[in-house]
């Protein structure tokens, strides 16, 4: 799998290629399952053994992974890591069991974005499907009960992201990747999601269906870092061909 888009732009698409195999993709969904499953019970120290599985998949992958990819995952951990910071502990949107941010979510968040990579390629129309009708149907029926109005609120933010992105598949898989973890490790107790997020004064469920927005939030910034980067590595580019240009032939500094 490849990471891809236009560096001209600052909503850099992802696109996924030939890196991320099927096993690869099996094997993440294993690790995240069975970690998942038995932290829900593990003290700190166990945990951060457990931990060490998931940074060694993610490394893995990351030594493996040729050109662009690399940059996404290196962004999708950076960016990642302060987005757990900020919703968890500032925000105060959900608490950890342990009221820490386990060592293995940011790497975990970097697994869930190359499977959604993986799926998005394979799974096209699917996920095109799916996700806008989940979300939408979710945030309608939510609406209507007065429950969960942070999902509805998140709602134009996913929509947004799909009529505007031109990786719509990307995003669609990152959403319905999304709302089974956070189903699956809500209903283990691995995490909680507040009643009411804070700032906003906006009941949530438990977890937030459409908190997939968020996440897709999450590869937009990973896509954007990277056009960044692109983008300067081509200036400085520029400004050596520019630099070079001025000296006369076979003359030297």
């Amino acid at each position: 799998m490849r990471a891809d888009h236009c560096a001209s732009q600052p909503g850099a698409q992802l696109q996924a290629g030939g890196q991320i195999t099927a096993a690869d993709a099996l094997l993440i969904v294993l690790v995240i399952g069975a970690g998942l499953l038995l932290d829900r019970t593990v003290e700190l120290p166990v945990q951060a053994t457990g931990s060490v599985i998931v940074w060694a998949v993610m490394l893995r992958l990351l030594h493996r992974a040729r050109g662009d990819l690399r940059v996404i995952i290196i962004a999708c951990l950076a960016w990642s890591s302060f987005g757990e910071v900020f919703a968890s502990l500032i925000w105060g949107l959900y608490k950890y069991r342990l009221y820490n941010i386990p060592m293995f979510v940011p790497p975990g968040h970097v697994l869930m974005l190359l499977l959604a990579l993986f799926a998005a390629e394979r799974w096209r129309r699917l996920v095109l499907t799916a996700a806008p009708v989940i979300a939408v149907s979710y945030a309608v029926f939510a609406l209507s009960m007065h429950r969960d109005m942070f999902s509805v609120l998140l709602t134009p933010l996913f929509v947004a992201t799909l009529l505007m992105g031109r990786r719509r598949e990307v995003y669609s898989a990152t959403f319905l990747l999304a709302v089974v973890l956070e189903l699956y490790g809500t209903w283990l107790g691995n995490w909680r999601w507040a009643d009411t997020a804070s700032w906003l004064d906006l009941s949530m469920a438990n977890p937030p269906i459409c908190i997939g927005a968020l996440y897709c939030l999450r590869d937009v910034l990973s896509g954007a870092t990277l056009s960044w980067i692109r983008g300067w590595k081509q200036r400085r580019q520029e400004e050596d061909i520019a630099e070079s240009g001025t000296l006369p032939a076979g003359g030297t500094v």
